[in-house]
């Protein structure tokens, strides 16, 4: 049943995790790091994974598991991602009320935020 779940993980979960990784996968290992990635950004099965790295799919499974609430509690802790969608979310409010010269110099700031 759990299996299940991993494989119906919904989209928004599986952007979140990845916008996670964006933030905090340099905190993770390596293995951990190339699974997640694998997994999520070049959409690699847990038998093309399992394959690449010499365990089973169950196994790929249970790490990518670990990494991923591993992710979720710096996101916890840290708040990086929503302070920085917040900053955003702040920036283009402003952008649209400031005087067309002010623009690009926000229009900029808010790139920066999203990169």
């Amino acid at each position: 049943m759990k299996y299940f779940y991993f494989k119906a993980m919904e989209k928004k979960e599986k952007l979140f995790i990845s916008i996670y990784n964006d933030y905090y996968g340099s905190l993770l290992t390596e293995y951990q790091k190339g699974l997640i990635d694998g997994y999520y950004n070049l959409d690699m099965s847990l038998s093309e994974l399992a394959e690449e790295n010499g365990i089973s799919p169950q196994g790929v499974r249970d790490a990518i598991k670990r990494a991923e609430k591993q992710l979720t509690v710096y996101e916890e802790k840290l708040g990086l991602v929503k302070k920085s969608q917040k900053i955003k979310e702040l920036l283009e409010e402003v952008m649209r009320d400031c005087p067309p010269d002010k623009k690009e110099k926000l229009r900029k700031a808010v790139e920066i935020l999203i990169d």
